[in-house]
């Protein structure tokens, strides 16, 4: 929130409106929602390649007016997504918002963020109006913003500006680096691998692109523990752009290769617990996803795994930082009810058959516990 302000701040003081950001003094009147779906649409396909700002309670030299007096409705997320969603965007594909209330100088002001996106051009499939026929949004019209103007209405992107929204969208001027981060998210674009026999998958449409397994070996963790056969094997994993690695990890092949994920990371804090997880936009994340169509880990017979799913490093963090101040006080008494689990007891014995180290399965069950008590306290 402090970054947010602070960068608002310094648009406000630059005095004009730019490519991703645009003054708004009040809400638009209930009669012009085709003039609010324009902005969103123009702040989506704004050619920064970055987020973009609606900022309600500002004039258009940057002075500040605030939004708490407005006479008008205030808007909440929820509520500029569920317009967004009765529209007949192209592919289904809407822009991600979020809207957040600051306070500069004893003002509150409403910020629509429009994330950077990567289905541009965002776009509609039927014209748009509710007011008036001439205020229609054309369909099929690619509407943009060049500085601090969009484009009108009755009018569609320029060639230049449309051929830049379709390569961001294919990802054509990316380095393989980033490309390859941007078809992992393509779930279903990837050719089927059956690991046993097979050592690789690649991108269907640009079969340059693939994921390359090793050697099978014997490997040892205490996730292996929760799965029905402790027993797994690991390769290395390679990530390769034609004949060029762009990145490494590991396959883990667990319950003796019934169950396949890439390697979790894993956070070990001294004398409080273990954590295994997968940041969601992070290379492995995204393989996750690919291989086993889930956000989530589990076991043949269909019992969760503790393996935790954060949307990114940040969420990770803030997760870490709760646990460390409140989260680790419950460990102890998550434990003491889950050692009663008949589960965890037969979990428990194999464990115990091998030697049970300082930290182990009860640990790390009750700290993924402790997670899910966070993410319903989080998301309620």
């Amino acid at each position: 929130m402090d970054d947010l302000i602070c960068e608002i701040r310094s648009l406000l003081e630059l005095g004009y409106e730019g490519g991703y950001w645009d003054f708004k003094s009040d809400y638009p009147d209930k009669n012009k929602k085709e003039d609010k779906l324009h902005d969103i649409i123009c702040m989506a396909n704004n050619l920064e390649d970055r987020d973009a700002y609606l900022i309600y309670g500002a004039n258009d030299d940057g002075t500040i007016k605030g939004i708490q007096n407005t006479e008008k409705q205030r808007l909440k997320t929820a509520d500029f997504i569920k317009f967004l969603r009765d529209k007949n965007f192209a592919g289904g594909f809407i822009p991600d918002i979020k809207l957040q209330t600051i306070v500069i100088d004893n003002n509150e002001l409403d910020i629509l963020i429009i994330r950077r996106g990567k289905h541009t051009p965002y776009y509609l499939q039927k014209d748009y109006y509710e007011s008036s026929p001439k205020e229609k949004l054309r369909a099929g019209a690619i509407y943009t913003r060049t500085a601090d103007i969009n484009t009108p209405k009755e009018c569609t992107a320029n060639v230049e500006h449309t051929e830049y929204l379709w390569r961001k969208h294919f990802g054509y001027d990316l380095s393989p680096s980033k490309r390859f981060d941007l078809i992992l998210s393509d779930v279903k674009g990837w050719s089927d691998c059956n690991w046993d026999t097979v050592n690789y998958m690649y991108y269907i449409n640009h079969p340059e692109y693939k994921i390359v397994s090793g050697q099978h070996k014997d490997g040892y963790e205490l996730l292996a523990y929760f799965y029905d056969d402790e027993r797994m094997l690991y390769s290395e994993l390679k990530f390769e752009y034609l004949t060029t690695i762009i990145y490494e990890s590991e396959l883990w092949f667990m319950d003796m290769g019934r169950c396949i994920i890439p390697k979790p990371e894993i956070r070990y804090i001294i004398g409080k617990g273990l954590f295994y997880y997968f940041l969601k936009d992070s290379m492995n994340g995204k393989l996750n996803s690919v291989i086993n169509r889930r956000n989530y880990c589990c076991n043949r017979s269909g019992i969760e795994i503790p393996v935790m799913f954060f949307d990114n490093k940040k969420e990770f963090e803030q997760f870490e930082e709760w646990f460390q101040k409140s989260g680790y006080e419950n460990v102890e008494h998550k434990r003491k009810k889950l050692i009663k689990n008949a589960i965890i007891q037969h979990i428990l014995e194999k464990e115990n058959r091998d030697g049970r180290p300082d930290v182990g399965i009860l640990e790390i069950a009750a700290c993924y516990w402790i997670y899910k008590d966070w993410r319903m306290q989080k998301y309620e």
